[in-house]
């Protein structure tokens, strides 16, 4: 029998590649999204765009409700998105509190429901400098409370945490993956802003794999 895994998948490209490479490699995939109030919500319309096209079972969990414990972050209230790159100190701006230790529990709840083995999230080496909640220990820890947490073992992984964006852009390549229905900008405009510590990581990951990004930007690249 297959084993099923649960992909938290965003709509970034990431995600997009994360969940890719789990059906590359044989699992049935459960695609789960979450709405926390994120001002980049169209993320969401590309990741049911792509389970619709994949005949993929996704689930769009609204936890809006949580906004009050979740406050605080460029991501969720009215506070300017910073720009620039990640490594900068005000990239902090964008840490949404506990967010993939909340998610993560309830993708863990899911994942019991739907008899998976494993939850799968896209947590990378370029999200080390700034998310605490995307670091080698945080998901270690997670991995061993999900596996005694139900009487079913849930491990939790993170299949690119050695990867930085590039590595991640090259998988999905090797895949023959098509980018332009993803959504990576910050802000959630009919354009990516091209500004945001999140455009900036996606373009030179591109450049960096001699590409051009299909998405159109705000700022002429």
């Amino acid at each position: 029998m297959t084993d099923t895994v649960v992909v938290i998948y965003s709509g970034g490209m990431d995600s997009f590649t994360l969940l890719h490479l789990a059906r590359a490699r044989g699992y049935n995939v459960h695609a789960l999204s979450f709405d926390y109030g994120q001002r980049h919500v169209r993320e969401l319309a590309c990741a049911r765009q792509v389970c619709d096209e994949l005949a993929m079972p996704h689930k769009v969990i609204d936890i809006r409700a949580l906004s009050e414990v979740m406050a605080g972050s460029a991501l969720t209230d009215n506070v300017a998105v910073p720009e620039g790159h990640y490594e900068q100190e005000s990239m902090k701006a964008t840490v949404v509190p506990n967010r993939n230790m909340i998610l993560l529990s309830l993708a863990t709840g899911y994942a019991v429901t739907a008899g998976a083995v494993a939850v799968w999230y896209g947590a990378h080496g370029g999200d080390h400098a700034i998310y605490p909640d995307c670091r080698p220990e945080f998901v270690e820890k997670m991995d061993a409370v999900c596996r005694v947490a139900n009487y079913e073992p849930i491990g939790i992984e993170a299949p690119f945490m050695g990867f930085d964006k590039r590595d991640i852009l090259a998988e999905g390549v090797k895949l023959g993956l098509d980018y332009s229905n993803t959504w990576t900008c910050y802000n959630g405009r009919e354009k990516a802003c091209g500004l945001c510590g999140s455009c900036v990581e996606r373009l030179e990951a591109f450049a960096a794999n001699g590409l051009p990004d299909p998405l159109p930007y705000e700022v002429a690249r």
